[in-house]
């Protein structure tokens, strides 16, 4: 039976945190892509001082507000090219010690701390039950509620073993698991995310938890990684290539971050897919599959004007969801070609190959990628369904509107002829129902003596009357014609 292992020496964290702090942030959370702001000298403080906090440390420190560059470290003090703006501190007790080192990379915060035990040979052995006074408060679990553009943390802690280093890795899981879970004050083991990969690194051990596909609500103890040496030669190489690590994590965490909002926007889109098939088969079933075109009710029409707008506005949506895709597949491919060439500089750093951070590039980036191109591929087929049956759609309704409006110009037509012939059948009745007094008047016949010397007065009353109303037709038809241009 092997040993249990319970003892590890010069234990040391290592803090990285990640935040966007300018440029346009596409978020799977917010209803909006917030515009962040630039340097937050009061946030950058905050994060330090609540570790601070926990451990009782005072110690004050500034952080500068203008940009000198993209690229800059964010502690006031020595602007030397080619020197680096770090603060040591030390806690009360003196047992811990540690420095900070928090940076503008691009447009993020790099965000680092160092704390440690410091040696002292011949009693510097350290129980991992002890582990939870480098995490007083679980100063650095990840909180639960995140800001728009937060990356991630990751959280390495390294330790030297008494002892020969083993031939297979997975010996030393138990030990690995029971560090953290001493580290996180964790009673339950499977709190804590599983293994993802363990590796040899400069001669020892690496032990990665914590899946890149995964977000902070389902891990929120973040990226972990726990490294084991078992002679001072992992040291000696970290010392020279140490300094490239948070830009290279940054990358990491923009990668991983990028692919875990992509399930956001991949769930949206097949969201709306589903719904929108769901709409286009109840259409095809009572419209299209029917063996003669049927005239359309009002209520049939109304129906299909509404399903015409929720296609429109899905499909606004949708369009908004392919873009964020397409924005991650590129915004990884991006960082993936930096983390690659942030390692190369680590390898020639180090002058030792680095398998374990080039598993990831090669492997999780680019499937990644692929993963995101296969569902674009996926999407772009029913961006093409939707925009057809949407054309169909407003076809049928224009074809059926059209066919309205045509019966409804003709009974409107009918109804002037009908208005306009019982207007004149009006007129004429009550011309003739004005004369009718005349009508007992003698008429002369051509053989009485006056025949001829004058016009019976009926028919003068009748002609005089539509004289008249011609006239009066006229004038008004005039006025109307030059009232309608001065509107105009």
């Amino acid at each position: 039976m092997k040993e249990i292992v319970t003892q590890i020496y010069a234990p040391s964290l290592y803090w990285f945190k990640y935040q966007y702090h300018t440029g346009l942030v596409v978020s799977g959370d917010s209803k909006q892509s917030p515009e962040l702001s630039s340097i937050n000298p009061q946030w950058i403080e905050k994060q330090y001082q609540a570790i601070f906090a926990a451990f009782a440390i005072e110690q004050e420190f500034s952080i500068r507000e203008d940009r000198p560059s993209r690229c800059f470290d964010l502690l006031q003090g020595n602007n030397q090219e080619n020197t680096k703006n770090y603060e040591y501190f030390t806690t009360k007790n003196g047992e811990l010690d540690g420095f900070i080192y928090p940076q503008s990379i691009h447009d993020s915060y790099a965000l680092n701390l160092n704390i440690r035990c410091p040696e002292n040979p011949g009693n510097d052995q350290y129980s991992i039950t002890d582990l939870a006074n480098f995490n007083p408060e679980n100063c650095f679990k990840t909180p639960s509620e995140t800001p728009d553009g937060y990356l991630g943390q990751t959280l390495l802690l390294s330790a030297y073993l008494d002892q020969p280093r083993p031939k297979n890795s997975r010996d030393l899981d138990y030990l690995a698991k029971q560090c953290w879970c001493n580290f996180f004050a964790l009673e339950n083991p499977e709190k804590l995310p599983p293994l993802y990969r363990t590796y040899n690194l400069f001669g020892g051990y690496i032990y990665e938890y914590g899946n890149p596909k995964i977000n902070s609500s389902e891990n929120p103890y973040g990226h972990l990684l726990i490294w084991f040496f078992f002679d001072d030669n992992p040291t000696f190489i970290l010392e020279k290539c140490y300094w490239e690590l948070p830009e290279l994590f940054l990358y990491y965490h923009k990668i991983s971050n990028t692919f875990q909002e992509s399930r956001f926007f991949y769930d949206r889109a097949n969201k709306i897919v589903i719904e929108n098939e769901s709409q286009l088969n109840h259409f095809q079933q009572n419209y299209l599959d029917q063996e003669a075109l049927i005239s359309l009710s009002n209520n049939d029409l109304q129906t299909l004007k509404n399903t015409l707008k929720t296609l429109l506005k899905n499909s606004l949506n949708y369009s908004q969801q392919l873009r964020n895709l397409e924005y991650a597949r590129n915004t990884i491919a991006i960082n993936t070609k930096n983390y690659q060439a942030t390692l190369v500089e680590l390898e020639q750093l180090s002058q030792n190959s680095l398998e374990f951070f080039q598993f990831f590039a090669d492997k999780e980036a680019i499937a990644f990628q692929e993963q995101i191109a296969a569902d674009l591929n996926y999407f772009k087929q029913g961006s093409s369904l939707l925009d057809k049956a949407i054309a169909t759609i407003r076809g049928l309704v224009e074809i059926d509107q059209a066919e309205r409006d045509r019966i409804l110009q003709k009974q409107n037509q009918d109804l002037q002829d009908n208005v306009q012939a019982i207007g004149v059948g009006i007129a004429v009745g009550a011309i003739i129902a004005s004369s009718s007094g005349l009508m007992t008047q003698p008429i002369t016949w051509p053989s009485n003596k006056e025949r001829g010397q004058y016009i019976h007065p009926f028919f003068v009353a009748v002609l005089g009357s539509l004289v008249v109303a011609a006239f009066a037709w006229k004038c008004t038809k005039w006025i109307l014609q030059k009232w309608r241009e001065g509107e105009n």
